[in-house]
């Protein structure tokens, strides 16, 4: 690709940062976010009704961590590196020796869970929008280098022009690379929130599978 075309791909990666928020219907209500990269639409934090069928978590989101067992439970089925399998035996575990208290203690179980998926998936998301900032720098880095190498003589400069030249190209070599490679990476990056999400469902469900209605 030559320097001119590279140089209108990197201007419209960092102008679709901005646009993909526009575009996507879901966001018309809100106004854009130019440092959230994602097509899939930005929102801070599930909600229990997102991932709870059972009653309402207002006292639970406030007292789960007063309960030792319970606090270390959402923790342990709320951690990605435990998977849904080993989270959901040990939801059952618990519900079965859980006592006559059972409903509020999962009640409990689902506000401590949530809390701390959302709080996980608020510093995934803060991180995203690093990246698109580190991006869309170092596309503006590489429009300067590609702006200075078309202002140098191509062949008949001075030395010291020659030289301006080579060590630009060889920037530019470097940073082109970085760059791709973490466009390369965007797309993974902004499924973790959803994954998230998902997993925040599954758990609510597992959860709620076990209330005495």
């Amino acid at each position: 690709m030559s320097p001119a075309r590279f140089g209108a791909a990197l201007r419209r990666w960092v102008v679709a940062i901005g646009a993909l928020a526009a575009v996507t219907p879901a966001l018309a209500a809100g106004p854009v976010d130019t440092d959230w990269p994602c097509e899939q639409r930005k929102v801070l934090e599930i909600s229990p009704g997102q991932v709870w069928s059972g009653p309402p978590l207002d006292e639970a989101t406030a007292h789960w961590e007063d309960d030792a067992e319970v606090a270390a439970l959402a923790r342990r089925i709320a951690a990605r590196r435990t998977s849904l399998d080993e989270a959901k035996t040990m939801i059952d575990q618990f519900s079965a020796s859980a006592g006559a208290d059972r409903n509020r203690r999962l009640a409990s179980l689902a506000a401590g869970m949530l809390a701390i998926i959302n709080h996980d998936r608020g510093s995934v998301m803060a991180g995203i929008e690093r990246y698109a900032r580190r991006q869309r720098a170092l596309a503006d880095k590489i429009e300067a280098q590609r702006q200075e190498l078309a202002a140098l003589p191509p062949d008949d400069g001075t030395p010291e022009q020659q030289q301006r030249r080579a060590d630009l190209q060889e920037m530019q070599t470097w940073d082109t690379r970085i760059f791709q490679e973490r466009a390369r990476s965007l797309t993974y990056v902004c499924e973790l929130p959803r994954q998230l999400e998902q997993r925040a469902f599954a758990l609510g469900r597992a959860i709620a599978s076990h209330l005495d209605r």
